[in-house]
């Protein structure tokens, strides 16, 4: 046995049918064991072991004609054939049959190999290996042959080991060999001084290595054999960033194509929408808005994440053009700018129009600076002044039915004939109910006045002389919110617009509840409502008329 090494045999009792052994020689060490039913089991180990021996009676020089050699004496009966090859410091195992192989480095243990193979690794002083045959490991758990490995040396934990199989039934032609690194171990292939020392290599139980035991070999031959090395390593290493990139590459155009499949369909999908809402423009205009808003907004999140010079950026590029042009369509949004109709100074210098009222084809207006109520016949633009003075101080708001002009002030209610230009003061006296007086309009003869301080709104219903004394027009147990109102207006039903962007509907006394369709965005700030025969139309205060059908949806802006 190699003098590098101290050695502990661990052999079990044997029986014709039943043998094991170990091996040692100067180049080789293992474990056999054999097992025969005709009774020459020993016979046969013996002459395996001696083949083995001659075998390994001089330097390896090659661990894969050595696994042939070993490869070419296998036979059914052999149980276990493991041997270690130290070559240098590296140590080749090779096992076939059933077997096991024990490394304890640094107070920690380690299996090696339990399958048929070989490894290869480095050993260092103080490892100590453990080769167990088939039936040793029968005999003992892991865990109690964990516990032998102490700090004596190898033959004494050899020696308890075997008093301890002995005592067991079941351990008949068994072998295990302790082998433990003293020192003097030597690289397998000698390098320059100027290399750098070797590191520590962890055994690695997955490697497959052909270590050769080369001597005599001149330095130019090493040199060389180095470079060759090298030039491996280079081209596995450009072979596996190779690799890596065609990797990378394949999973760039995976995705891609993924991404661009997924963009396809959101095409296709704005493009329906698109057709759908072109389709739409002359049967249900707020169903075409829809369709066209849905497929901008599908057109608008997709190109962000895609490049315009694409197949896909150009498509939905083009799309969003198409869109473009047909929401204004379905929209019917119109621009126009305002023209004079009117100029109330062409009657009395300086008058300002304050509030107005209409009745069929005649407007009435005041002016409550100059105190001076107009009236304007807009098919004709004949105008002419129907009153004024201080009958109207405190004056705040008109309306108009027939021939007569209604004109609110801070008493009570005048009005003034058209025809011959006469006044009657005070035809509705200040009640006491009033708190503030937002709006006033005449519907059929009667009068009613919009209280947004009380959120009430008042009647007066005309009589063949005068006016009825106040009346609800709202029923007496229904109480609304009015504070937020901001004009009325009366086609059977009464309308308000609110400073908040809404329209309220009553009839009959109590809220009519409905829904303006079609308006994107919603009215936001203050709406003023008028009602011509079959449409209403709605004014925000900074200047867009939307015209409404009778069923609340939206027809043009």
């Amino acid at each position: 046995m190699d003098e590098r090494f101290d050695t502990g045999t661990v052999v079990g009792k044997k029986s014709d049918t039943h043998w094991g052994q170990v091996i040692k020689t100067p180049y080789a060490f293992g474990v056999v064991e054999v097992e025969d039913d005709e009774g020459k089991a020993q016979k046969a180990g013996m002459e395996l072991i001696h083949s083995v021996t001659r075998e390994v009676s001089e330097p390896v020089s090659s661990i894969q004609r050595l696994f042939s050699f070993i490869d070419s004496l296998w036979n059914p009966n052999i149980q276990t054939l493991l041997l270690c090859v130290p070559i240098g410091n590296t140590i080749t195992v090779i096992l076939r049959g059933t077997g096991v192989v024990y490394l304890k480095r640094d107070g920690h243990i380690a299996r090696l190999r339990s399958r048929e193979g070989t490894i290869s690794g480095v050993v260092y002083p103080q490892d100590i290996l453990f080769l167990s045959s088939k039936t040793c490991l029968n005999g003992i758990s892991e865990e109690e042959l964990f516990s032998f490995f102490d700090h004596m040396g190898v033959a004494d934990i050899a020696e308890k080991l075997t008093l301890h199989l002995h005592k067991k039934n079941d351990t008949v032609g068994y072998a295990g060999l302790f082998v433990e690194v003293k020192g003097g171990l030597q690289e397998a292939f000698p390098t320059d001084e100027q290399e750098p020392v070797r590191k520590k290599l962890r055994w690695n139980p997955n490697a497959y290595h052909h270590a050769l035991h080369v001597q005599g070999i001149k330095r130019r031959a090493r040199a060389f054999w180095h470079t060759l090395r090298t030039v491996d390593i280079r081209i596995t290493g450009i072979l596996l960033v190779l690799f890596v990139v065609s990797i990378s590459v394949g999973i760039v155009r995976e995705r891609s194509g993924k991404k661009s499949t997924e963009v396809m369909k959101t095409i296709q999908e704005g493009q329906r929408l698109y057709d759908e809402g072109v389709a739409l423009l002359d049967l249900n205009v707020i169903k075409s808005r829809e369709r066209l808003v849905e497929a901008k907004q599908l057109v608008d999140k997709t190109k962000q994440t895609v490049s315009p010079k694409t197949k896909e950026g150009r498509m939905l590029v083009s799309l969003e053009k198409n869109i473009a042009e047909a929401l204004p369509k379905a929209t019917k949004e119109y621009e126009v700018a305002p023209e004079l109709f009117f100029d109330a100074s062409l009657l009395k210098a300086g008058s300002s129009i304050s509030s107005f009222g209409l009745y069929e084809d005649t407007m009435a207006f005041l002016d409550t600076h100059s105190k001076t109520v107009f009236t304007l016949q807009l098919s004709t633009k004949n105008g002419q002044i129907v009153g004024g003075g201080g009958t109207l101080d405190g004056s705040e708001t008109v309306a108009i039915h027939g021939d007569r002009v209604y004109v609110f002030t801070l008493a009570g209610i005048h009005v003034f004939n058209v025809q011959d230009k006469t006044v009657k003061p005070f035809v509705i006296k200040k009640a006491a109910d009033w708190i503030s007086i937002k709006a006033m309009t005449a519907f059929g003869g009667n009068i009613y006045l919009l209280d947004t301080g009380k959120s009430r709104i008042w009647k007066y219903v005309a009589t063949a002389s005068a006016f009825s004394d106040l009346r609800e027009f709202l029923l007496p147990d229904f109480f609304p919110d009015l504070s937020k109102a901001a004009n009325m207006v009366i086609d059977g039903s009464v309308w308000l617009g609110t400073t908040n962007g809404t329209v309220t509907r009553f009839t009959q006394g109590k809220e009519d509840s409905f829904v303006l369709k079609g308006v994107d965005p919603p009215f936001g700030n203050t709406v003023i409502v008028y009602t011509p025969q079959n449409h209403r139309r709605f004014r925000k205060a900074w200047g867009t008329v939307f015209l409404f059908r009778r069923k609340a949806l939206y027809c043009q802006s």
